[in-house]
């Protein structure tokens, strides 16, 4: 595989879970998703959300991203939410032949720059797809939620992929989620004042406005970011060939 096509795709919680059901799974969008990223040629690597797994647990227990001295109960309900929600995920993506590998964001959250570059580059050049997601992590003032937006951000500047994909459950970033007809096609950072970003119930980790805000950290270190709907299968093709057919696209700035 060449590493210079490598993306980095962004399985947004509210695309792959029912938000609205506590620890209920989107299996059909997963296999959509698995049946589509099998076609691509690009290596990849995978980020996926707590969705209605960690976020109820988390919201439930107070754990947000800041550290505290949240319950012992509300730490291992939330990780061990996660993990069923990661193997899960694992499962629908392996009838696909991607060859998921799971890590943790413990295994490499504290690592530098070139341990985090070394350990999924390996994993790619042996032809598996890593996998990882948000989770509760500990610091020395407790613990809190790294979510996958960060974590989408921190393996962007690692790796420096040719492009990001945030999979959605709309068609992109509204100006107004009300308004069908207010879907922006191409986002820059002096935008952000413009738009109003709804954040979904039980959702920790800051919502849309966080992904908007990861996202132009990203493109201002020259990638392209894409926000597209997860459950069309051509639009996510045409995407990680670097095409936008219906979406909203923050345009990596070229130095």
């Amino acid at each position: 595989m060449a590493r210079k096509e490598l993306a980095i795709v962004k399985l947004g919680g509210s695309l792959i879970t029912h938000k609205e059901k506590p620890l209920t799974i989107n299996s059909q969008v997963i296999d959509t998703i698995g049946n589509t990223l099998s076609k691509s040629d690009n290596p990849l690597i995978l980020v996926h959300g707590g969705g209605s797994f960690g976020h109820y647990f988390a919201d439930k227990y107070g754990l947000t991203t800041k550290p505290s001295k949240v319950s012992a109960e509300g730490v291992s309900k939330t990780r061990a939410s996660m993990l069923e929600l990661n193997l899960k995920i694992l499962s629908c993506l392996d009838k696909h032949g991607l060859n998921p590998y799971s890590l943790p964001p413990s295994n490499f959250a504290q690592s530098t720059t070139k341990a985090k570059r070394k350990l999924f580059l390996s994993l790619i050049d042996y032809g598996l797809t890593p996998v990882t997601y948000g989770d509760v992590l500990l610091e020395s003032k407790g613990f809190y939620v790294l979510s996958g937006d960060e974590i989408t951000r921190m393996l962007s500047e690692a790796l420096k992929p040719i492009r990001v994909i945030f999979l959605l459950n709309v068609d992109g970033i509204f100006r107004n989620l009300n308004q069908p007809d207010s879907l922006i096609e191409e986002l820059k950072p002096e935008d952000l004042t413009k738009i109003r970003v709804k954040s979904i119930d039980m959702d920790v980790t800051g919502g849309m406005g966080l992904k908007v805000k990861e996202a132009i950290r990203m493109a201002k270190d020259g990638i392209d970011v894409m926000f597209i709907n997860g459950t069309n299968q051509e639009i996510i093709l045409r995407a990680l060939k670097g095409e936008l057919l219906k979406g909203t696209l923050i345009r990596g700035l070229r130095k």
